[in-house]
């Protein structure tokens, strides 16, 4: 197993310690068997910050929002989950029992998943894809099989494109745009600045040397925002900014009231300002995604 998969025990650990809280976003009652002692280690190697584990609470709690608003409006038959890691919505969320769902990662940590997994009936069609998705021979054999199943799709790159570089990124939504299939994606994105701190606070960390192999476990966090996308043909249909959300839901991080700070301070100075992070759901016009009900949007919840 890649160490960078190795984050996904991390993210499990998260999504435990978010279940088990009285005032709980969403339940993953399977997130503590998942993360196992590796999700401890990872923790260990990071240290113990919590902040981190509510940015993931928020940001798998707008992800299943937004997965299941867009299924609910009727026209997503084929979800792709590139990068799946420990995720388990195909278990816990309301889904149609017709949806096919696609666990797309590196075979290892797929299999541990399984392994663990096994007598839990997903509430779809769970179909796990092993392979590499830096691999473009991989992706397009991948996209091939998409255009076969002939359904309108939605992909999910939760916790993958910040790991990768902006080529790798870029390379993705090329692919991704050519696929008349293809028609929303989700992903969540940081800012330069987060990345820069990040770095700076724990670059010479055991996480960063282990999971990085010394080299920044972070690194795609563009300077446009979603608006990188564009140059694909992507536009963004909607976005949430994950820190305004935390401070709505009272869970004061060093991160929000830093956030309330800059706000209060280039708000004065009438300085454009970027989202830290953010959930962000693109569309694509092109194709037979033109077919689709335009109208149709997020609830503000």
């Amino acid at each position: 197993m890649s160490k960078l998969s190795e984050s996904a025990y991390l993210v499990a650990l998260y999504r435990a310690l978010e279940s088990e809280r009285s005032d709980a976003l969403f339940q993953d009652p399977w997130a503590r068997q998942l993360a196992g002692g590796q999700g401890q280690l990872c923790q260990a190697l990071l240290g113990d910050v919590q902040q981190y584990a509510d940015v993931i609470a928020i940001r798998t709690h707008l992800i299943d929002k937004l997965v299941q608003e867009r299924i609910a409006h009727g026209n997503i038959g084929l979800v792709m989950n590139l990068g799946a890691g420990l995720d388990t919505r195909p278990y816990r969320l309301n889904l149609p029992s017709s949806l096919i769902w696609l666990d797309i990662d590196l075979p290892d940590i797929l299999e541990y998943k399984h392994q663990t997994l096994l007598g839990v009936k997903p509430r779809c069609i769970l179909k796990r894809i092993k392979g590499n998705l830096v691999d473009s021979t991989f992706r397009r054999s991948l996209f091939s099989v998409i255009h076969q199943l002939s359904k309108p799709a939605l992909v999910i790159t939760e916790g993958l494109s910040g790991y990768w570089t902006e080529h790798q990124v870029s390379k993705l939504a090329a692919h991704l745009s050519q696929q008349d299939r293809i028609g929303w994606w989700i992903l969540e994105l940081a800012a330069p600045t987060v990345l820069r701190g990040w770095h700076m606070q724990y670059s010479q960390t055991l996480y960063d040397q282990y999971i990085g192999n010394g080299e920044p476990a972070f690194k795609f966090a563009p300077q446009q925002g979603p608006e990188f996308f564009q140059t694909w043909g992507w536009q963004v249909a909607h976005q949430y900014d994950v820190l305004d959300k935390l401070s709505h839901l009272q869970r004061a991080t060093p991160l929000v009231h830093l956030r309330a700070v800059m706000k209060r301070v280039l708000g004065k100075l009438h300085i454009p300002q970027a989202i830290p992070s953010q959930v962000v759901l693109l569309t694509h016009p092109t194709g037979s995604r033109a077919k689709r009900n335009n109208s149709w949007l997020p609830s503000g919840q």
